[in-house]
């Protein structure tokens, strides 16, 4: 038997720092994803558009990317809360580390790296109040400089080679709210600018000419300012009284300092500026100004120099985009895209907008890019029977739903087409009962069950291709969620209004019915494709924990956080009439994963109290009894179980353990007086060397193939009778922290080809294809 792997989807957010995103020359996005660094190509067709880089032990704070003398970037800096930062070059089509910058004692927040001829410069800023200067020549890297803050932090800095001395200035802001330059080969303090009246974040530096600079710099005192550095020439003396300049020296020149404007747009702090890159208007090769910005107050600015005045110094709003509603609180940055044509914003849920410029309405519109959660994502599970989609949830407090979106030229890629799901607790389990109905858990003691409205099953089938269900015109046509409330109202044809708000005078239904040709952006995504609420399920005393649905889609199990057998149990809701029909204790601690076998006759349980339970449906009947469970003497795990699997044909069952063992069971020809009774352990154990965190089993009749997920977040395909080791999934290719859930497509059961969603505490939901080789 052999299994080849390829990478499908991957769909992570970035994280909620302000220089965490950069956009190259190219069009390539990276950026900071929980402890990874994430290569985004939005314009690939034929492969996965995303790369996840796997090195730093902790958060990542920034990444930008290196562009040589030729506007190349084969090279890019991430930087990170465990003290480090990187080189990351590209090599052969993959990106290795080729240098480790250590020497600062605490976090490193900001990065910046810039070629000075052959010589790649790299100035790195830590809250250990240093900043570092780093040289790599011919391919070895050594510390250069390391200036002493004196108990300062630095907030942003930003390098620039002065055009006419050939030598780099260093703009660091501090957190006294002034901007500090940095000059000479010692990098001695030559200057400061004062001005802002809190903690300036934002830097980027525009080359007017080859005796001028401008410094844009953005605060949190709302207000953007321009800086207009240029050589003092030698002037005759005059009688005149005129102001003083301020001046500063710098490799045996004068420079005067000017204010050259105060841009006053933006309602809250201001995080991001950059400059647009090279551009010029027509034949007269005239430099085009332009400057973006990005702030809490959700918009993003272009400004220009004023045509219209005659003042030199007056600068413009030109294009002002932003978000509406929705959850979020504004933009942490922004960056200009290849030429200019295209900008991105990216927000405190750590989602991306990005805007292009139509030549032909000469307006700027939303455009479809990547993403996905923000945090620990709990929880996947595939649609029911044909896993035309899979669902996602996560302590971001969001259920997404993720499927294959049919391109034009007849390709297929992988989207996020709707987040049924907005919530005000941080989620933790999800269960599909039919293709156009589901139960989701969260930090709260009751269960929610939603329901597909009529303008998703609509886009859904536009742009996968697939009926969901026979259309309802008398159906919801979509979803809302009132101010302060938590249940996803729904939202009827006939109760719009003109603002696609409802009618029961409460201002809150920002649904608006949606015809989708593309996949949904970041806006549409947050606002219109929300799932109405079918039902509350109340049972339980304690936050729910576990959900499952059986195949069949009639029963729904579900489990809650427990430290007794009485909050422990197990609680079994039948659905045609959402009403609780048993409670089964057995377990004395919280139950950590439910699983119904693929007949929907047995049911598994396994528990922090290291045991399982399995359950036996009563003829004729929906209730169930205890099957078999294990105890101290003969359950072979010694810590947490935290994961269970069936095997496509319900002949045995599979159990991982915080142990690093992996079990099979299945019933015996025998039955003994312990509590196992029938059942006996399969085979050994596996010894997996690290906690085994999620389990998955496909195969073809008893030749099963089980995916293994492990705390470090790699995953190892195993065949299961001999425990041969088929694939490893190491963090390139699986996940860098743990393993939360795996599961295989039910529509490939039994075939050579199948899909497995891998979900992890990396904030990432992955897909591979699997084909195996009987």
């Amino acid at each position: 038997m052999k299994v080849s792997v390829e990478q499908v989807y991957t769909s992570v957010a970035c994280n909620r720092k302000p220089e965490v995103v950069d956009w190259n020359y190219e069009g390539i996005i990276c950026y900071g994803a929980c402890n990874a660094v994430v290569v985004c190509d939005p314009n690939e067709k034929t492969k996965d558009r995303v790369t996840v880089l796997s090195h730093h032990t902790g958060h990542v704070n920034s990444v930008k990317w290196i562009h040589n003398h030729n506007g190349q970037t084969t090279e890019l800096l991430s930087c990170s809360v465990d003290k480090t930062a990187v080189i990351w070059t590209l090599q052969n089509g993959r990106w290795n580390v080729t240098s480790i910058l250590k020497g600062h004692t605490e976090g490193v927040t900001n990065i910046y790296g810039n070629y000075h001829g052959d010589r790649l410069t790299v100035y790195t800023a830590s809250t250990d109040s240093t900043i570092k200067v780093w040289e790599r020549i011919e391919g070895t890297v050594t510390l250069k400089q390391s200036i002493s803050l004196h108990s300062g932090l630095c907030l942003t800095l930003h390098a620039q080679i002065l055009p006419c001395a050939n030598k780099p200035l260093l703009l660091c802001a501090l957190d006294d709210h002034k901007i500090h330059i940095f000059v000479g080969e010692d990098y001695h303090r030559a200057h400061t600018l004062v001005g802002h009246e809190d903690w300036v974040r934002g830097l980027d530096v525009l080359e007017v000419d080859n005796d001028t600079i401008i410094v844009a710099s953005a605060s949190q005192d709302t207000y953007i300012r321009l800086w207009r550095i240029q050589k003092v020439k030698a002037q005759p003396e005059s009688k005149l009284i005129k102001v003083e300049e301020k001046v500063f020296h710098a490799y045996d020149n004068l420079w005067s300092v000017k204010l050259e404007a105060v841009l006053a747009g933006h309602e809250a702090w201001v995080y991001g500026v950059q400059w647009h890159p090279y551009s010029f208007d027509g034949p007269t090769k005239k430099p085009v100004y332009r400057l973006l910005s990005s702030s809490l107050d959700k918009t993003l600015i272009i400004w220009e120099p004023d045509s219209s005045s005659t003042d030199e110094g007056v600068w413009v709003e030109k294009v002002r985009v932003g978000e509406v509603g929705g959850g979020g609180l504004g933009f942490y940055g922004s960056r200009f895209g290849p030429e200019g044509m295209s900008f991105l914003g990216h927000g405190y849920n750590g989602s991306f907008h990005i805007w292009t410029f139509d030549k032909e309405s000469e307006q700027w519109s939303p455009s479809v890019v990547c993403g996905g959660h923000f945090m620990s994502v709990e929880d996947v599970a595939w649609e029911p029977r044909q896993g035309r989609y899979l669902l996602s949830v996560s302590a971001d407090q969001t259920t997404r739903l993720h499927a294959p979106v049919r391109r034009s030229d007849g390709s297929v890629a992988w989207h996020e087409l709707a987040r049924p799901q907005i919530h005000g607790y941080d989620m933790s389990a999800v269960a599909p009962l039919t293709a156009t109905t589901f139960a989701s858990a969260a930090e709260e003691k009751v269960i929610r069950v939603f329901t597909a409205p009529h303008n998703f099953i609509s886009n859904f089938k536009n742009l996968v291709g697939e009926v969901l269900v026979a259309d309802n015109e008398k159906g919801p046509e979509g979803a809302s969620v009132p101010s302060l409330g938590l249940s996803n109202k729904a939202v009827f044809i006939e109760e719009q209004d003109g603002s696609g708000a409802g009618d029961d005078g409460d201002g809150d239904g920002y649904f608006a019915p949606v015809d989708m040709k593309e996949p949904p952006t970041e806006e549409t995504l947050v606002q219109n494709t929300l799932w109405p609420e079918l039902q509350k399920l109340y049972g339980h005393g304690g936050e729910v924990f576990a959900l499952h649905a059986a195949p069949d889609g009639t029963l729904l199990a579900s489990a809650a956080r427990a430290t007794d057998a009485v909050h422990a149990a197990l609680v079994l809701w039948e659905t045609s009439k959402w009403q609780q029909i048993q409670k089964i204790e057995s377990h004395t601690l919280t139950i950590t994963q439910l699983a119904f076998s693929p007949d929907s006759q047995k049911l598994l349980s396994v528990s922090r109290d290291r045991r399982w339970t399995l359950y036996r449906r009563l003829p004729g009947s929906s209730r169930f009894e205890v099957a078999a469970t294990s105890d101290k003497s003969n359950g072979v795990h010694s810590r947490i179980v935290w994961c269970c699997a069936w095997a496509p044909d319900a002949r045995l069952f599979a159990t991982g353990s915080r142990d690093g063992k992996v079990c099979l069971w299945a019933k015996s020809d025998t039955c003994t007086d312990t509590s196992l009774k029938e059942y006996a352990l399969h085979g050994s154990p596996l010894e997996a060397g690290a906690s085994v965190t999620a389990l998955a089993c496909t195969g073809r009749g008893e030749r099963c193939v089980l995916a293994v997920g492990l705390e470090t977040g790699a995953v190892d395909i195993y065949r299961a009778d001999d425990w041969r080791l088929l694939h490893r999934m190491d963090h390139s290719s699986a996940h860098h922290l743990t393993v939360k859930r795996l599961t295989f497509n039910p529509k490939y059961e039994g075939s050579d080809e199948t899909l497995l969603a891998s979900a992890g505490a990396d904030h990432v939901v992955r897909i591979h294809r699997l084909k195996i080789t009987y």
